[in-house]
């Protein structure tokens, strides 16, 4: 890896990329090229921001704090919301903004198991972007009050998607 004024070199192929065509992946430099292919990157917009108590843990993984967050939705998400306070649970997609370097492989937390990302729940990945399926406890206005999520305090909001679960205790109240 040899950085000069912003410019680094791959360690796979050794082709010169300015700061951020490149990713560190277990210490090393490597370029969107030789990582993603000829596959075309994407641009998303979020939608809100998470507002709560909680951190990432300085080693490890997981986060600190507990209690329910808020999703402030941006103010022109207001007339995306119909229906949403009917649902009791919801899938959030949001985006692991505090992610550090990616490793090829480690020791998995919860059995200690050698994995990569793909097989794991780390936030320090290829593409930072994550999911958790909340209870909602309540709406005000853009914002959503929601137990369950582990985002940590401003996170992006990508999506909100209606959860199975929602989907599953809603249809046995129409049919009773």
């Amino acid at each position: 890896m040899c950085q000069q004024e912003n410019i680094y070199t791959c360690s796979e192929c050794g082709r010169q990329c300015e700061q951020g065509m490149t990713k560190s992946i277990d210490g090393e430099q490597l370029c969107h090229q030789c990582l993603y292919g000829d596959i075309d990157p994407v641009c998303i917009w979020p939608i809100g921001l998470v507002k709560n108590d909680k951190k990432r843990r300085k080693q490890g993984f997981g986060v600190t704090g507990d209690g329910p967050s808020e999703i402030r939705l941006s103010p022109g998400m207001a007339k995306f919301m119909k229906g949403l306070a009917d649902e009791t649970h919801l899938t959030i997609v949001w985006q692991l903004h505090k992610a550090r370097p990616t490793r090829s492989t480690f020791h998995r937390g919860w059995d200690r198991k050698e994995v990569g990302p793909f097989a794991s729940r780390t936030p320090d990945r290829l593409t930072p972007i994550a999911i958790t399926n909340v209870k909602l406890l309540k709406i005000n206005g853009t914002t959503l009050t929601v137990s369950g999520l582990d985002a940590i305090d401003g996170t992006p909001v990508l999506d909100i998607k209606v959860a199975m679960k929602s989907l599953s205790s809603n249809s046995r109240r129409e049919t009773t």
